[in-house]
């Protein structure tokens, strides 16, 4: 019942981005008597969709690699270190820290080290916003994992950083797969730090690209639900691709902790 509930909005948007404007006001939620493809055309070309596509799957998937990378090596070895609850409670510490408060100051360091309105700026700010969820997951996660793994490949002559990258990593695939997933969603989604870093039109995300889309006094809905189908099938795909992945490493971090 969730579900349907939830698709309810999904399905809404879908229709209307094959109405006229006209139509969209006159019975929102009727089939369209003609599909408007045209506005998916426009969306992509008029509004320049494409273009805030591509900026939002560099940004994205550049910072769900950094941040896999440098978050998976800290939770392995917060979840090895003994005692390891002050170093572990100092890396999640910012999950509890709201995003308003430090808006200013992360505008502020990002200007002063010459980054404002580039793509490292942004990407820098998605990195450290997403270290603390992905430290929290992973750690319960690397818990789970067997030491006498680890201690096999010791004997075997492994040193602890081809022991992480050739055993340990491989066999966490669920737990990077539901981290790589959430920082993906997060990053894709993300409107605030976006608009007040990115200035230029050519380096703006999807979420600004979908904002442009709105005029000043008047709105061509087509074409803007148009372009939010869009924005979305990418996340849709990744999920699908990723959801019995996400499911596993979500519960088995949940297990033991």
């Amino acid at each position: 019942m969730f579900a349907v509930t939830a698709l309810i909005p999904f399905l809404w948007v879908l229709i209307s981005s094959l109405k006229e404007n006209s139509e969209i006001y006159g019975s929102p939620f009727s089939l369209p008597h003609k599909l408007m493809l045209e506005n998916y055309t426009t969306a992509w070309t008029t509004a320049k969709v494409g273009n805030y596509l591509l900026n939002s799957i560099v940004v994205s998937f550049s910072s769900v690699l950094a941040v896999v990378l440098i978050g998976s090596m800290a939770a392995y070895i917060i979840s090895r270190v003994r005692p390891s609850f002050k170093l572990y409670t100092y890396f999640t510490l910012g999950i509890m820290i709201p995003v308003h408060t430090i808006l200013i100051p992360t505008f502020i360091m990002i200007k002063n080290f010459g980054l404002k309105d580039t793509r490292p700026g942004l990407i820098l700010i998605y990195i450290v916003g997403n270290l603390s969820l992905t430290i929290f997951i992973l750690s319960g996660f690397f818990k789970t994992v067997p030491r006498e793994i680890e201690e096999a490949a010791y004997i075997d002559g492994s040193s602890p950083a081809r022991t992480f990258f050739s055993i340990i990593f491989p066999i966490s695939k669920p737990g990077i797969a539901t981290v790589c997933t959430l920082t993906f969603l997060n990053c894709w989604n993300e409107y605030l730090f976006s608009y007040i870093i990115i200035s230029s039109a050519d380096l703006k995300t999807i979420t600004q690209g979908i904002f442009s889309l709105q005029g000043t006094y008047n709105t061509n809905y087509g074409p803007l639900c148009a372009g939010l189908i869009i924005s979305i099938v990418p996340a849709v795909i990744l999920y699908i691709l990723f959801q019995e992945q996400v499911i596993k490493g979500m519960t088995a971090g949940a297990v033991k902790g």
